[in-house]
């Protein structure tokens, strides 16, 4: 079944920074490749720009420039991809019926608490960024920084002008804490790239049902991720478990607020039938036999475009 595909979140570009003999194309080993993403007829793909967080932020802001130069000499330059940083360049992506693609920052430490920084990165393309990754930064703490405090006082300007210069906030790795601390700062749109539903997997990185509902709310956008340690136990990591996860969110009312955020060429805990992009061609005919074509569409790539139609700035003035 040829439907259409949004992924909210690939390291694909980490992995070219890192190793210069990975390429994109031409039978490439990544799990998110060109052959792979046109296989399954992925149309609009959001490129993550992961640095370590353990580098220190000079040298994390070196290598997202590093990585955004990748992203517009090695991927988006071809015939097959091309950049998206409005409305109006995915409305034209669209009529050419060609991949979108769009990059977000993962983890703000890059950004050494400069709002300055922010604004270079967002003339450069980059159209939404998590504020950390798993350890605490500048900017607030993440999931895994066991004092789970809220955002700093050059989190919560980021946070701000962000929101003036109609970028997402991506909640995705962020403490608690530092969860509701965006809730209050901002009654705007919020989204969450990769991660999953706490209340069926029990793990840091997932969402607890208060965020979820509040993304909801605002019509802000969720995507699941592939990474197994997300997912389920060891030994239970399946499909059919990340299903779970969906029936979890469409319960508490994200019919239009859900999608997938798969994580390849970023996951630890790969899952039997959802290692490469090229699964998307099972799931598909998963989705459909489970919730039907219609919301099967909505969840693979229609829910995520509207999320974009709505956040986007409309020119790139």
């Amino acid at each position: 079944m040829n439907l259409p595909v949004a992924d909210a979140h690939v390291d694909v570009l980490y992995k070219m920074v890192y190793d210069k003999d990975i390429a994109f194309y031409n039978q490439s080993p990544l799990q998110a490749s060109m052959e792979k993403l046109r296989a399954a007829n992925v149309r609009t793909q959001v490129f993550a720009l992961f640095v370590p967080a353990e580098l220190p932020s000079l040298a994390q802001l070196e290598m997202v420039l590093n990585s955004i130069d990748t992203f517009y000499q090695k991927v988006g330059n071809s015939e097959d991809v091309v950049p998206v940083r409005t409305r109006r360049e995915l409305g034209k992506v669209r009529k050419e019926d060609k991949l979108a693609g769009i990059l977000s920052l993962e983890g703000g430490g890059s950004l050494h608490g400069d709002t300055g920084i922010l604004r270079i990165l967002f003339q450069l393309g980059v159209r939404g960024a998590g504020l950390t990754w798993n350890p605490a930064n500048e900017l607030a703490d993440g999931c895994r920084e066991p004092r789970n405090a809220g955002l700093t006082a050059a989190g919560k300007a980021v946070v701000k002008e962000m929101v003036r210069l109609g970028m997402w906030v991506d909640l995705a790795h962020l403490a608690d804490t530092g969860v509701k601390d965006v809730l209050h700062l901002t009654d705007g749109v919020v989204m969450a790239s990769h991660a999953n539903a706490r209340a069926v997997h029990q793990h840091p990185r997932n969402l607890t049902d208060e965020t979820i509902r509040e993304i909801i709310s605002r019509r802000g956008w969720m995507g699941l991720t592939f990474e197994g340690s997300f997912i389920a136990d060891e030994g239970q990591q399946s499909v059919d478990s990340l299903l779970s996860h969906l029936d979890y969110v469409l319960q508490l009312g994200g019919e239009d607020c859900v999608g997938f955020g798969s994580d390849f060429d970023g996951t630890t805990h790969p899952v039997p039938g959802l290692k490469h992009a090229g699964d998307y061609v099972a799931l598909k005919d998963i989705l459909v036999k489970r919730y039907g074509q219609m919301l099967a569409e909505k969840v693979l790539f229609y829910n995520f475009e509207r999320f974009l139609l709505e956040v986007l700035p409309s020119t790139r003035a």
